[in-house]
């Protein structure tokens, strides 16, 4: 195992804001797998933002290298006053926020199992009803998308995710991320300059989706007022041809 390369790219990561990353890196490397990622919450900023790094072994140097990172910013998405299939979103929320999800998908514990004894299993219960609660609202068309904006807040980073299924659709809704390159003899971008590149385009996204809301209304005004015109129009034509036709008879 090459210590030199855990040290190179343990100082990588600290250059862009990334401290005590080492031990993460060891463990990763000492299995020798061809490719690796790890996810790590940026703590210096109010939001929350998802850094995924990915390291790819270098055969010929027997050595591995940190080509890129993907930068997440996730914002609170609201839950008020949305039912789905009877059930309130809200309610859904904040039983997933009462569980520990670290706990709940880490399968290495064990204990004894008694069926007669609820209280030893009662928070395996809880997660049961929510994740049935949580299907419920997936598995219909309108609660697709809520369904994965839950999954995002509350499983983003978490191991053995995979076996819950993907969250990768509706992210543009409550996400904005970029992919940010290393190369070799240039500064890498900071996770700092990310988190502002990242807010500076969701708030981009936000004045878009106003001026578009505003185009909208504007445009059904001028709908509503060129069909109120059409048909004051219609009946000064409708008026002149009656007064034609009284006079015609005369």
């Amino acid at each position: 195992m090459n210590i030199e390369n855990i040290k190179v790219l343990t100082a990588q990561l600290k250059a862009i804001g990334f401290d005590n990353m080492g031990y993460a890196i060891l463990k990763h490397i000492c299995l020798a797998p061809v490719n690796f990622s790890i996810t790590e919450t940026f703590a210096n900023v109010p939001e929350r933002v998802l850094f995924t790094f990915y390291f790819e072994k270098d055969k010929k140097a027997e050595s591995y290298r940190l080509d890129c990172y993907d930068a997440v910013l996730q914002k609170e998405a609201s839950f008020d006053n949305l039912n789905i299939e009877g059930m309130n979103v809200k309610d859904i929320n904040e039983s997933m926020t009462q569980i520990d999800w670290k706990e709940a998908f880490d399968f290495s514990k064990r204990k004894t199992f008694n069926p007669d004894d609820k209280a030893g299993y009662e928070n395996e219960l809880k997660i049961s009803q929510t994740i049935a609660c949580l299907n419920r609202v997936a598995n219909v068309e309108e609660g697709k998308s809520i369904a994965i904006a839950l999954k995002q807040k509350h499983w983003s980073g978490i191991p053995y995710l995979d076996i819950m299924g993907t969250m990768a659709n509706g992210r543009n809704k409550s996400e904005i991320s970029q992919r940010f390159y290393f190369s070799e003899g240039q500064p890498a971008i900071s996770a700092d300059e990310a988190y502002r590149f990242l807010l500076n385009r969701w708030m981009e996204k936000q004045l878009q989706a106003k001026r578009k809301q505003q185009d909208n209304n504007e445009e059904a005004v001028t709908e509503i007022s060129d069909t109120s015109s059409g048909s004051g129009l219609l009946k000064k034509r409708r008026t002149g041809i009656n007064k034609r036709n009284k006079s015609t008879l005369v």
